[in-house]
């Protein structure tokens, strides 16, 4: 079962070994649970005390891999915009696609994505909204046709493209995020402020989309998502949040990859 999450969690998200760790400790946890109740007499299961000690090595297996300290990472080097919006953070996901398409193609099509695009959404704010016992209000706005990056815009993002440092010149960036505390998106309206952003209870995000030639008529796009919570409590939160929704947010944005794929590859090429 753990061999089978870890299998997953390099699908659909770039391999984190503590969101690998807190669900195979769930499923460990469920293992033993069941056992509890019916001991597996075909796995030579015999006893409760077997499904207890399951059950109790899944719970703190879990436990210690939410609550485990995020530390900071700092970039080296800027080779991109999102190195110079937001150079150290504590969470982060990349993703990549190979597209039969010129890089202006694959641009193009990434600023027409729409929420139709990733298909698990509506479930996933669901199971969302049920696990956090809150209603999910959004569902109502995400209409198949909305444009994504339309949306990330009125929630407060501010977008970034171009040469910054050194940056290549097909790459876009949005960053944005809110103030836990407050219950509100941050007040930033440049990419410089939202850069500097520290005021505390605030979680700040930023993610880009990157393309590069790739030659004999193929690009390569590159997605990234960073992530930084400014002061510790806040931290401790996001850490537990962020182990939990990995594979959710790894499958959006395979899926948002695919729909970009799709409109790039059926746009025509343009006249030589």
């Amino acid at each position: 079962m753990a061999f089978a999450a870890v299998l997953l969690f390099n699908y659909w998200a770039a391999y984190q070994p503590l969101s690998t760790l807190a669900y195979s400790g769930i499923l460990l946890a469920l293992f033993g649970l069941a056992n509890l109740a019916i001991p597996f007499g075909f796995l030579r299961i015999r006893k409760r005390a077997v499904g207890a000690l399951l059950l109790v090595g899944g719970v703190g297996l879990t436990i210690a891999a939410l609550i485990w300290p995020a530390s900071m990472i700092l970039v080296a080097q800027h080779r991109t915009v999102l190195d110079d919006v937001m150079p150290e953070f504590q969470f982060s996901e990349r993703h990549s696609a190979r597209i039969h398409a010129r890089p202006e193609q694959v641009m193009q099509a990434v600023r027409q994505s729409t929420f139709g695009d990733m298909k698990s959404l509506l479930t996933l704010l669901k199971i969302r909204g049920a696990s956090l016992r809150t209603p999910s209000n959004a569902t109502s706005a995400l209409s198949p046709d909305k444009l994504i990056l339309d949306a990330f815009s009125v929630s407060g993002y501010v977008s970034v493209s171009g040469y910054v440092s050194g940056g290549s010149e097909h790459e876009l960036v949005m960053c944005g995020g809110a103030n836990v505390r407050a219950k509100h998106p941050l007040a930033v309206r440049t990419f410089e402020e939202c850069r500097d952003y520290r005021e505390p209870s605030a979680i700040k995000v930023a993610f880009n989309f990157n393309v590069e030639e790739a030659g004999g008529g193929w690009s390569t796009i590159s997605t990234e998502t960073r992530v930084v919570a400014t002061d510790d409590s806040t931290r401790t939160g996001m850490s537990r949040y962020w182990r939990l929704i990995v594979p959710g947010s790894g499958l959006l944005r395979r899926q948002w990859l695919d729909g970009i794929k799709k409109k790039a590859e059926n746009m025509p090429n343009p006249p030589s």
